[in-house]
This record gives structure tokens, sequence and C-alpha cells, in this order.
């Protein structure tokens, strides 16, 4: 029977480093949403109408591709700060959920949007899961504090 021991002193080596992982995490976070925001909200048809969907797409593809990994490694990072609470945390498994949802509707659809394959309806049907996938993952992770 495994045991969740929640007082138990964290792992040094790695709190020594939380403080500035976590504002790094919540750094590539708030890109990848702002990120997500420009484009989903270019393929609703709100702002950047003089910009095609694929153009807008591919000119923030990198700064996305960044800010996840960003992201990831310092979430990695700052879990393995508090691996046991995170486990025994009601929210987590929801945010681990939503990030998984979000790469997976990413690497199913990315290249549909940017090289214009996919139709304006299917199109507009994923940018409203990406923005319910990703702030998902923002929430939750907020969540995670409070539960």
């Amino acid at each position: 029977m495994v045991r969740l021991d929640l007082d138990q002193p964290r792992d040094p080596r790695f709190h020594e480093y939380l403080p500035g992982g976590g504002g790094f995490h919540l750094f590539g976070l708030t890109l990848l949403l702002g990120i997500v925001t420009v484009v989903d909200m270019r393929i609703l048809g709100f702002g950047l109408r003089r910009q095609s969907i694929p153009a807008v797409a591919k000119a923030l593809e990198a700064w996305g591709v960044g800010a996840a990994v960003l992201t990831i490694t310092t979430g990695i990072l700052l879990f393995l700060s508090e691996a046991m609470k995170c486990y025994a945390n009601q929210a987590f498994p929801y945010k681990m959920w939503f990030l998984l949802a979000g790469i997976v509707l990413y690497f199913l659809t990315q290249r549909g949007i940017t090289k214009n394959t996919m139709s304006l309806g299917v199109m507009k049907l994923v940018a409203v899961l990406t923005l319910v996938v990703w702030y998902g993952v923002a929430l939750a992770g907020r969540a995670i504090a409070f539960v």
C-alpha cells in the first residue's frame, strides 16, 4: 500500500529552483494562451482580417512551439518538486487531461490550418475546441492551488 505523506520535505535540488521555474512556467503559459487566442480569434473572424488564416498560423507557429516547450519543461520541474502533492490534488488530473487533449489537437490539426486544407467550418470547430482545451489547462492549473 502506498502512503501519501504530504508533510514530507521537498527534494532540495528542485526546491531551490521552484520560484524561478514557476515564473517561467507562467510566462510560457501566458505566451501560449496569447498565441492560441490570436490564431483562434482570426479563424473565428475576429481581428486580423487582412491576413489569411494560414499566414497568421504560420507566423506564430514557432513562437507557439517555443512557448509550449518552455511551459512543459518548467511544468515537469515543478511537478518533480511536489510530485506527491500533485498526485493527491483533485485538480491535477484535469490539467493533465486538458494538456494531453491540447497536444493531440495541435498535432492533428496544425498542418490542415497552415496548409489551408481544412474547411472553414472544421477550422472554427477546432478553434473553439482549442480555446476550451488550453484555457482548461490554465484554469485547472490555477485550481491546483485551491483544491
